[in-house]
């Protein structure tokens, strides 16, 4: 049986102590890029396996990050994680990935076994309807702290005293709202999913407020899951109508994607026949047929000033509210009555 290389091997193996070859496997700045290259092909050749467990009772944190998103099926989620990912590893950090389906067991569970593996801290994309009870794990009743850093992305928390950082959607609807308005729109309609959720609220209460403010009648809510199949259902519910809308502000690109389709296949055009904007720039976006009208998110900062805030050695709370951008494509246009 062949002998488990250790540290002491890698260490004989290129005449330099146990302790600088463990700082450089650690990538220790102590360690000039030389040495701790030839530590990291030594250990290459030797096969040595780093025992990472074991390196994090050495520490006083380990660097291994829990990140429970709420749902993969929405591809917005997806693009807030490769952010986060991306700051993360930047500062040497891996990520402990849990998928939570919009489920508040799963991600109740999720959240108990990453403390349980003792990670050093956790990014969590709430499930809709999370409360702090939610969170007994995070936050046993009567501590005000985490009990390890925690941070909020994208769904505020209003009863969490936890870091958050998200859009502001209530501007992302009234940006939404505006543009239609601006194009001679007056019959608007909302569709929308995720109706627990603040990001929903926040963006269909900024469009009733764009609205009011303009004089016009309050939107139509049509409510629904947050996908294509719904975007698909209610382009077909609303363009057979005696009377359809003419301009359509969609809770998401997901909901807008959907609803490009459905008017194709009545042979109607959006931008055209039927006004539609979306609301997160999802890079899908811009390849659709028409292009699509958005309200652009900022995921990427977002992402990254929250994944540095979780390694920042600071307790209490901060929201960071980053207001988004209307991005004008070809999916907006003045009414069909009025060309």
């Amino acid at each position: 049986m062949n002998k488990r290389v250790t540290l002491r091997t890698i260490a004989d193996d290129l005449g330099i102590t146990v302790a600088t070859a463990s700082l450089a496997l650690r990538r220790h700045p102590r360690i000039s890029p030389e040495t701790t290259q030839r530590v990291e092909q030594a250990a290459a050749r030797l096969g040595y396996i780093y025992n990472r467990a074991a390196a994090n009772l050495r520490q006083t944190r380990s660097n291994l990050v829990a990140v429970c998103v709420s749902d993969l099926s929405n591809p917005v989620f997806n693009e807030f994680l490769v952010y986060i990912e991306d700051e993360l590893r930047e500062h040497q950090m891996q990520v402990f990935l849990g998928i939570a389906r919009e489920d508040l067991a799963v991600q109740r569970h999720f959240l108990q076994t990453a403390l349980e593996q003792g990670v050093g801290g956790i990014v969590l994309l709430p499930v809709r309807g999370t409360t702090r009870a939610d969170l007994s794990a995070l936050l046993p009743e009567g501590q005000i702290d985490p009990v390890v850093p925690t941070v909020v992305v994208s769904r505020a928390l209003m009863d969490v005293a936890l870091p958050q950082f998200v859009n502001d959607d209530q501007l992302a609807g009234r940006l939404a709202a505006q543009c239609l308005i601006d194009h001679g729109h007056q019959h608007i309609v909302w569709v929308g999913g995720g109706q627990q959720t603040s990001t929903a609220q926040n963006r269909l209460l900024g469009v009733q407020q764009a609205l009011s403010a303009a004089g016009l009648p309050q939107a139509e809510i049509l409510h629904g899951p947050t996908s294509r199949q719904f975007g698909h259902q209610s382009a077909r519910a609303l363009l057979t109508r005696d009377n359809p809308p003419s301009g359509v502000v969609c809770f998401s690109d997901l909901i807008a994607f959907g609803m490009i389709t459905g008017c194709q296949e009545l042979g109607k055009l959006p931008g055209r026949d039927i006004s539609i904007i979306g609301c997160d720039d999802m890079e899908e976006a811009h390849l659709t047929f028409p292009p699509l009208t958005t309200i652009a998110v900022e995921k990427a900062e977002i992402g990254r000033r929250a994944s540095r805030r979780l390694l920042a050695p600071l307790t209490g709370q901060d929201i960071v509210v980053l207001p988004p951008k209307l991005v004008l494509r070809e999916t907006v246009g003045p009414p069909a009555q009025d060309r």
